[in-house]
């Protein structure tokens, strides 16, 4: 198998799913997914059907709400399919990878990760539901970004404001 030295390249701190804190907040709730741990989102994916890269690409994205990059994946099957966890052949020509026996075993004997991802997996779905929550996001960060322009006057409005917000969701969600 020449040409394959290129495939642990994504475990020098460059992936994008690094040492991240879920959507770079402290926000938790296992959502944070550390590095090493990219191939068992790959596997998890897998284990649904088999997929080509791209659609990968797409499945992992979304359950994650989370861009992923080519330069991600390919490497992460390759290193998979040299562990024989997956396997992948030609179909209508694309390669298309599954998971192996040998990569059902290696998520079972990692067990934790992978209920961790999955939880994990759950709490982004439930964030990409509320999409609102990334325009509470953005308030705060505007809030943070433009302190300098938030004196005391404008602090007890935006205050006033969001007590009255959070009343009437509040009202909304329980009635």
């Amino acid at each position: 198998m020449e040409g394959h030295e290129h495939h642990h390249h994504h475990e020098n701190g460059h992936e994008p799913y690094g040492n991240l804190e879920p959507f770079g907040r402290g926000m938790g709730k296992g959502f944070g997914v550390r590095r090493g741990e990219f191939r068992f989102l790959v596997l998890i994916a897998l284990t649904k059907k088999p997929m080509h890269g791209y659609a990968l690409i797409q499945e992992i994205g979304r359950t994650y709400q989370r861009p992923v990059s080519a330069g991600l994946v390919y490497p992460t099957l390759h290193e998979l399919e040299d562990m024989e966890y997956v396997a992948s052949g030609e179909k209508a020509g694309k390669r298309v990878y599954s998971i192996t026996v040998e990569g059902k075993k290696y998520l079972e004997e990692n067990g934790d990760t992978v209920s961790r991802l999955k939880a994990g997996q759950e709490y982004a779905g439930k964030i990409g539901q509320f999409s609102f929550i990334k325009d509470l996001r953005d308030i705060q960060d505007m809030l943070l970004t433009n302190a300098e322009y938030v004196d005391e006057a404008k602090m007890k409005r935006i205050q006033s404001m969001l007590t009255d917000t959070k009343r009437r969701v509040a009202a909304i969600v329980f009635e």
